[in-house]
């Protein structure tokens, strides 16, 4: 593979719901190409971007992947990417380097959530639609067509009607130029236009003329006048359109026929990474301004690492989008982030898991550098002369989670340093240790997600584990008052133990800590010296309640009187004296459970608003605020008990179609419902007979 300059190449995100043919599409468009000798498949396990073996245990992408292809005396970085909304960080880091979007959607009915969730996160990228497997018997190219006009309206340009034989596409009509195409082969060949096509043409010639009215002033007034656009004013408008993101082409075929086309398309209406309608904002370190610019070979090199791969014979593998200059070999870059040197070694370019070695990489480019040594996803190299920052790649935000078991004592000691590899590889995870449960808790974007991670921990670093529910961590507290006198009095020969204290406890409503102490002994009934060994005793028994065994919270304790002996009190008396008091005491002063409550802000097209008000209705949580944001989203924002949102994620996936995202904080701790209460003081019961 040559070496290709900005304005030769782009990057373009392969977007679709999961089984509509990507990885298939990728692989033809591989083979079309020249840069693979044959065609592998998705059930053989042999294509080249679907190469991790739990990619090939479950037969659909996991990992975003490059596949990059020649055509036409340019080059297109194709990122493969999953479909399932479990991985959509790789959707994120995707389009966060890709100049445009190939959507592929399959021709069966009804649009697919994919479908809609890839329309709605590149939204602000150059877009095409390729309508997959028409050839499939229950495959409606005109149907598919009318559904995504009706979902995105003017928008939608298709230039292609397929030509049928049965149930194989055999040619195509170019709609844009009023010619025939049919397939030999590899190739296609000038072919007159079918008889009796005309009812399937104009409709897709009426949605071209009205798209391409719409791209101008001109062109718009010649459509009113009944004027037929000519081929040239077509085809510059349907770039223009595209470029500004004003028009979306869709084409048809299948994964083996009309693969030229895709290419064809793509070199023609896609911008290069060159042009200045792919400029980006950079913050210059030097002189503290931010500056636009494009991906400009003149400037001095830098380059943003956008994916980790953590290979266990292999090492680190660093995917980077070059943003400026030109990239070489053993040279000394800066990571801007902790301002260390990283030398580059070897440059590459991926072709699925095949590292190919380059001279150079130029400005938007997309290549490989093996083993940094302290530079992560998200992290700018430049140089030292250029230090610059960009925009992070903005990944969604882990918040379903599973507590992480290892299954038998010889994976105790591997799991954190598997792991590790993992949360180097995965911005869409997050690991932490609970110091109240001792749980280890894994959270990611959804169960398929957190599955994943434990079938590659067991085949490839061979760690198994487990996944348990997280321990909601609940709290106790009292509603009364009570006013407790406990005497601990103990003679065992020599020096005995005594200690009495008379403590009142109420709520202080103060959730923040677990107790407020206060003294009001008057006569030296207790002397000052027992008030730390009181405090004390009040520190070890706020630690298990009464009710459940939980931590206690919002309790104000007051020695209000005692007594002591000259000879048998002391500290350890007087703390074993208190936390008898707190255990007697309690019960009498009305206690009850408290639970966590979050704060949720989700994000949703305003269509889904009343199921996501009826959701949380169902879910005994509050609504507080709601907002219209920018592309008529609207912000929701609600009160929830942390238990009943651990499932969010799915959920908001479910009742979205992949199109919502949230956010949530700890709020504060509230009195737990009384049905909850009565099961969890059950489950707690039955445990402590077991």
């Amino acid at each position: 593979m040559r070496n290709y300059h900005s304005n030769e190449m782009g990057t373009v995100a392969v977007l679709g719901h999961s089984g509509s043919g990507k990885t298939s599409v990728i692989e033809a468009m591989a083979y079309r190409s020249g840069q693979i000798g044959q065609v592998g498949n998705i059930k053989n396990g042999n294509t080249v971007s679907d190469y991790d073996p739990e990619e090939i245990r479950r037969q659909s992408s996991i990992e975003l992947t490059c596949v990059p292809v020649e055509w036409q005396n340019c080059k297109v970085n194709l990122l493969d990417t999953p479909g399932a909304f479990d991985f959509n960080g790789e959707i994120d880091a995707a389009l966060a380097v890709a100049e445009s979007a190939l959507i592929v959607v399959p021709a069966t009915k009804g649009l697919t959530t994919g479908t809609k969730e890839a329309m709605y996160k590149a939204h602000d990228k150059a877009r095409m639609i390729y309508i997959n497997g028409i050839d499939k018997p229950n495959g409606n190219y005109h149907e598919k067509l009318k559904e995504l006009q009706d979902t995105y309206g003017r928008i939608i340009a298709p230039i292609q009607v397929p030509i049928m034989e049965g149930d194989k596409m055999v040619g195509y009509v170019n709609v844009a130029k009023m010619e025939g195409r049919r397939f030999e082969g590899d190739q296609t060949h000038p072919c007159p236009i079918p008889e009796g096509m005309e009812d399937q043409i104009e409709p897709v010639k009426a949605m071209i003329d009205e798209a391409v009215a719409n791209t101008s002033d001109e062109l718009l007034e010649k459509f009113l006048d009944e004027e037929p656009f000519t081929r040239e004013e077509i085809s510059k408008a349907l770039r223009v359109g595209v470029v500004n993101k004003t028009l979306v082409p869709v084409l048809c075929g299948t994964d083996q026929i009309g693969i030229s086309i895709i290419l064809n398309s793509m070199v023609a209406f896609f911008s290069a990474s060159g042009d200045m309608s792919n400029s980006f904002i950079i913050h210059n370190n030097l002189t503290d301004d931010d500056e636009i610019v494009g991906f400009d070979e003149k400037l001095p090199p830098s380059a943003q690492v956008f994916k980790t791969y953590s290979d266990p014979f292999v090492g680190k593998i660093s995917l980077v989008k070059v943003l400026t200059g030109t990239l070489h070999p053993n040279t000394i870059m800066i990571n801007q982030r902790n301002k260390g040197e990283e030398r580059i070694g070897k440059l590459y370019v991926m072709q699925g898991k095949k590292m190919m070695e380059v001279s150079e990489l130029n400005a938007g480019d997309v290549g490989a550098i093996q083993k940094l040594d302290h530079t992560k996803t998200n992290d700018v190299l430049s140089d030292k002369n250029y230090p610059i920052e960009v925009e992070p790649i903005k990944f969604s935000k882990p918040y379903y989670g599973k507590a992480i078991r290892p299954v038998g004592k010889t994976n105790e000691d591997k799991i954190s340093a598997a792991l590790a590899r993992f949360l180097e590889e995965d911005p869409c995870l997050r690991f932490e240790t609970n110091p109240e449960t001792s749980q280890q808790c894994l959270y990611g974007l959804g169960d398929i997600h957190l599955d994943s991670v434990v079938s590659r921990l067991k085949n490839k670093y061979k760690v198994e584990v487990a996944l348990d529910d997280i321990i909601i961590p609940y709290r106790e507290t009292i509603r009364g008052e009570v006013t407790q006198r406990t005497k601990y009095k103990k003679q065992s020969g020599g020096h005995g133990q005594y200690g009495d204290v008379e403590i009142k406890f109420e709520p202080s409503r103060d959730y923040s800590k677990p107790f407020i102490f206060e003294e009001q002994v008057f006569g030296g009934a207790v002397p000052k010296s027992y008030f730390p060994a009181v405090e004390k005793g009040l520190v070890e028994a706020t630690k298990h309640g009464v009710l459940a065994g939980y931590p206690v919270l919002g309790l104000k304790a007051t020695l209000m009187d005692g007594s002591y002996h000259s000879v048998d009190s002391s500290e350890q008396a007087f703390k074993t004296a208190t936390i008898m008091c707190f255990k007697e005491g309690l019960p009498k002063a009305k206690p009850a459970l408290l639970e966590p409550y979050v704060t949720i802000n989700v994000f949703v097209p305003e269509e889904f608003m009343g199921d996501i008000m009826s959701h949380f209705n169902k879910h005994r949580s509050r609504v507080i605020g709601q907002e219209i944001l920018d592309d008529r989203i609207m912000k929701i924002t609600a009160e929830a008990p942390q238990t009943e949102i651990m499932n969010y994620a799915i959920d908001l996936r479910s009742i979205t179609q992949g199109q919502g995202f949230f956010d949530e904080e700890f709020l504060d701790y509230e009195f737990m419902d009384p049905n909850l209460q009565a099961r969890v003081i059950k489950a707690h019961e039955d445990k402590e007979k077991k």
